[in-house]
């Protein structure tokens, strides 16, 4: 399916004028229809068990994993964290905050769930959403737009969706010049193709190419905590299959005389493969099973590699580190301190999404990513990494940027 340039401007005007209605509603009104939608597409549902049948197919995650992620991600949409959302806007922006006309989203269709921050936010915030869905997966977006419209007629014409391949100069320039900005989900180049077509009088608001990484302080690797930091990791490792930018691809662990990094390996392999009786791996594509024997086969060259039936873990002791192709393939680098890894950390900081740590280390990551403004990246306790909170930042910078006008002085 394909819409034509004339489709996509009628949506456009659908959703201007729905966009009128919807920031006629207080924000409390907003936040209860958000949490209302979200509730529709829940478990037990008719749209949750629509999501259910379809989606496993098109995504080519297992049903189980379809069924955590949205699960989780739903549970995220509540009444409470929307207008925890809203309070800390208003602090910042101010308390009369002046909302763009409409917001079009070109989405990614590496991690399914990634929509429902990218819609949601923005509607709260009273600013209608016109969504490009990725061409390779339509159903969840849709599925999002009839929770909305369910909850409440009136202002769930204020999203639409529209599909088209990338790259259609007429069809994006249709996306394009009934908004204000545009925010991008995709990889660097994606981002880096469209804007010279988007051109100066639409702010662009870029998510591209990320990556993710944790860290494992030596206080978390005691007999009492291991088990529980493993399976943690192990969690965050595992879910989608390891595919978006949130995954851990790296894991620093503190070399610490208590227990090796050999030791908290092979206890992480083990974590790993009781995640896969819960969360089985999806198909693997033809390409990353290419890609996946390639760089085990290097790894196993370099150093150590432990095998599992859905994964492996390479022990990087000297080398650079070489980025896996996901799918629950992953790197244990070994490391002093956390001076150490920040170090490591570097070399990629300008992709840094997110890193993951221990509970008696998130206060000073957090800390040390706040120290400079080099740093990306936000921290957040491992086993939480793949169910980022509403008001998680988006690539440095709040989850509201750019949904607002600039006060007039």
């Amino acid at each position: 399916m394909t819409d034509d340039p004339s489709v996509i401007l009628k949506r456009a005007r659908t959703v201007l004028e729905a966009g009128e209605i919807l920031r006629g509603r207080s924000v409390a009104e907003r936040a209860r229809w958000l949490e209302a939608s979200a509730q529709a597409l829940s478990e037990g549902t008719p749209l949750g068990r629509e999501a259910r049948a379809m989606l496993p197919e098109e995504t080519a995650l297992s049903d189980a994993m379809v069924a955590w992620a949205l699960r989780t991600t739903l549970g995220t949409v509540s009444r409470d964290a929307l207008l925890g959302v809203a309070e800390e806007a208003t602090e910042v922006v101010g308390p009369r905050p002046d909302p763009i006309s409409l917001l079009s989203v070109v989405l990614a269709g590496n991690v399914f769930t990634a929509s429902v921050r990218g819609i949601v936010v923005p509607l709260l915030f009273g600013v209608p959403v016109l969504v490009k869905a990725s061409s390779r997966e339509t159903r969840f977006p849709t599925l999002i737009r009839e929770a909305l419209r369910c909850a409440d007629a009136e202002l769930g014409m204020a999203m639409d969706l529209v599909v088209f391949r990338g790259g259609d100069a007429d069809r994006e320039a249709a996306l394009v010049e009934p908004a204000e900005a545009v925010a991008v989900y995709g990889t660097d180049e994606t981002v880096s193709a469209i804007k010279p077509r988007i051109g100066g009088h639409v702010a662009v608001i870029a998510h591209g190419h990320g990556v993710s990484v944790a860290y494992c302080s030596a206080r978390s690797l005691t007999p009492e905590s291991i088990d529980d930091v493993t399976a943690r990791v192990a969690l965050d490792l595992a879910a989608y299959d390891q595919r978006g930018c949130l995954s851990p691809q790296v894991i620093y662990v503190e070399d610490c005389p208590g227990t090796s990094v050999d030791g908290f390996t092979t206890r992480l392999s083990g974590a790993l493969e009781a995640v896969a009786e819960m969360l089985p791996r999806g198909p693997l594509p033809e390409a990353v099973g290419a890609a996946q024997t390639q760089w085990r086969g290097l790894a196993e060259v370099e150093g150590t590699l432990v095998r599992g039936r859905e994964h492996a873990l390479a022990i990087n002791r000297h080398g650079a580190i070489r980025w896996s192709p996901g799918y629950r393939n992953a790197t244990i680098v070994p490391v002093r301190d956390l001076d150490d890894a920040l170090a490591s950390m570097k070399a990629f900081a300008a992709h840094l999404k997110c890193a993951g740590t221990d509970s008696w280390t998130l206060r000073e990551l957090t800390a040390r990513f706040l120290e400079s403004a080099s740093w990306k990246a936000y921290a957040t306790e491992i086993g939480t990494m793949q169910t980022p909170a509403l008001e998680a930042p988006a690539d440095g910078s709040p989850v509201w940027e750019g949904l607002f006008r600039a006060r007039r002085r």
